[in-house]
C-alpha cells in the first residue's frame, strides 16, 4: 500500500536529524530503528535511545493514507541518500517498507510500530519557558566542554541549567568547571534540572542560529525542547548537582589580560609535545610576561613567552594544557581577562566587561 511520495530532500533533512542518536550497536533491535509515521499531510521520524527521544516533521502534501512502521534508520537514510534527486514514494506491504525512485525499488523488513518504545509523560508540565533559540545553542556551547566523559561519578557526565529571570548553564568534569547565563523570555521560579551530556550534544547539533523561540518543558523527569518541526525530549537525572558557586574563587593574588588567539597559538606548539599521560604546562607569571614551559620523558622542551598587561605578584603555577585550549578555542573573545589565585590553585577566565560567562580551571599540584 503507498502511502506517500515526496521529494527526496524532503525525507533526507528529517531522516538525518534523528539517526543523530540512533544506536549503532545496541542490545536491543529495535533502537537501531526509527518509527516512520504519517497521520494527514504529516509525515514523522523518531528515534530513541530510550534516555533520548527524538521526532523530526515535514510537510508532505501527497500523504495518501495514515501508516505506522519501524524500519532500520541507517539502511533508510543510506538507500534515500542514494536515490536519484527526484520524487521517491513509500510503501508498506506485510513486514515490507518498499522506496522507490526513477529505476529504482529497494525493499527493507520493516516492524511493528507497536514495538517501538515510548516515553510516558505527565500532560501537567512542571516548568514551561521560552528561550532564544540561537542563544540557547550558545549557552550550551560555552559549558559543553566542560562536562565529564564516562566519569564514574556519573554526575559530573551532565550540565545543569538553572531556570528563572534568567536561564544559566554549569558543566563541571571536577577539574574545571564552566558556567554561562543569557536571559531568559519568561519569568520563572528558580528550578535546577540536570540534563545528560549526549542531551547536550544533541541540542547543540539540532539548535539553529537564529531569533526563533524554543520551548522548554519538565514533567516526570523528563525535558522536552520544541523548536521548529522538531521535538526533542531526554530523561532527567534525579538528585542535587555539586555546589559549583565554591569552586569560583573570590580572592587573587594577580591578573591579567591577553590576546586570545596569541594565546591559544603558543598552548597549540606548545601541546605537541605533551602526551596522554603529560598534559602538564607550567605558568610564570609576572610584570609584562607570562612565560610557558612544556618538558616531557624524551628530555624534549618548549619555552614561550607572551606579552601581558599584569598586576598583582609573581605565581608559579602548573595546568593540564588541554583545558585551557578547549576553553580558548571554544570563546570568542578578541582578549580574556585571567585571575590567579595561588592560595585556591586555581585560575579564573572572564571576557572583559562580559561577566555572564565564567571558566574555573584547578592548577596541578606539584
Amino acid at each position: 500500500m503507498k502511502f506517500l511520495k515526496a521529494p527526496r530532500d524532503a525525507l533526507i533533512q528529517p531522516l538525518q536529524i534523528v539517526c543523530g542518536i540512533v544506536e549503532r550497536r545496541s542490545t536491543l533491535p529495535v533502537l537501531s530503528s526509527v518509527l516512520v509515521s504519517t497521520a494527514g499531510n504529516e509525515l514523522s521520524f523518531r528515534s530513541t535511545d530510550l534516555e533520548l527521544d527524538l521526532r523530526a516533521t515535514e510537510t508532505i502534501e501527497s500523504c495518501e493514507s495514515s501508516t505506522s512502521l519501524t524500519v532500520n534508520a541507517r539502511k533508510l537514510l543510506d538507500v534515500v541518500r542514494a536515490m536519484p534527486d527526484a520524487p521517491i514514494s513509500l510503501s508498506s506491504s506485510g513486514h515490507r517498507l518498499i522506496i522507490q525512485g526513477p529505476g529504482s525499488r529497494i525493499s527493507l523488513h520493516a516492524g511493528s510500530a507497536e514495538d517501538f518504545p515510548q516515553i510516558r509523560q505527565s500532560s501537567e508540565p512542571e516548568l514551561s519557558l521560552c528561550v532564544n533559540a540561537g542563544s540557547l545553542k550558545r549557552l550550551l556551547h560555552m559549558v559543553h566542554f566542560a562536562m565529564g566523559d564516562n566519569d564514574i561519578r556519573y554526575f559530573l557526565n551532565r550540565a545543569l541549567l538553572i531556570t528563572g529571570r534568567e536561564l544559566t548553564a554549569v558543566a563541571t568534569d571536577g577539574h574545571r568547571l564552566a558556567t554561562a547565563r543569557i536571559a531568559s523570555q519568561s519569568e520563572h521560579e528558580v528550578r535546577e534540572i540536570i540534563v545528560p551530556r549526549k542531551a547536550i550534544i544533541e541540542l547543540i547539533r539540532l539548535l539553529p542560529e537564529d531569533d526563533s523561540t524554543v520551548m522548554l518543558t519538565t514533567a516526570a523527569g523528563y525535558a522536552s525542547f520544541a523548536f521548529g518541526k522538531i521535538f526533542f525530549t531526554c530523561k532527567l537525572i534525579a538528585g542535587r548537582y555539586p555546589d559549583f558557586k565554591r569552586v569560583i574563587p573570590s580572592g587573587f593574588e594577580a591578573e591579567f589580560t591577553i590576546d586570545r588567539k596569541s594565546f591559544y597559538a603558543c598552548l597549540q606548539r606548545a601541546a605537541v609535545l605533551t602526551t596522554e599521560k603529560f598534559k602538564s604546562v607550567q605558568w610564570v607569571a609576572g610584570e609584562g610576561r607570562l612565560q610557558v614551559s612544556v618538558s616531557n620523558p624524551e628530555d624534549e622542551e618548549s619555552v614561550e613567552e607572551v606579552e601581558i598587561d599584569y598586576a598583582g605578584t609573581p605565581v608559579d603555577l602548573s595546568f593540564n594544557i588541554r583545558y585551557w585550549m578547549d576553553a580558548l578555542a571554544t570563546l570568542r573573545a578578541d582578549t580574556l581577562e585571567v585571575r590567579l589565585s595561588a592560595a585556591k590553585l586555581a585560575a579564573l577566565i572572564v571576557a572583559p566587561g562580559d561577566e555572564a560567562f565564567r571558566y574555573v580551571v584547578m592548577a596541578l599540584r606539584k
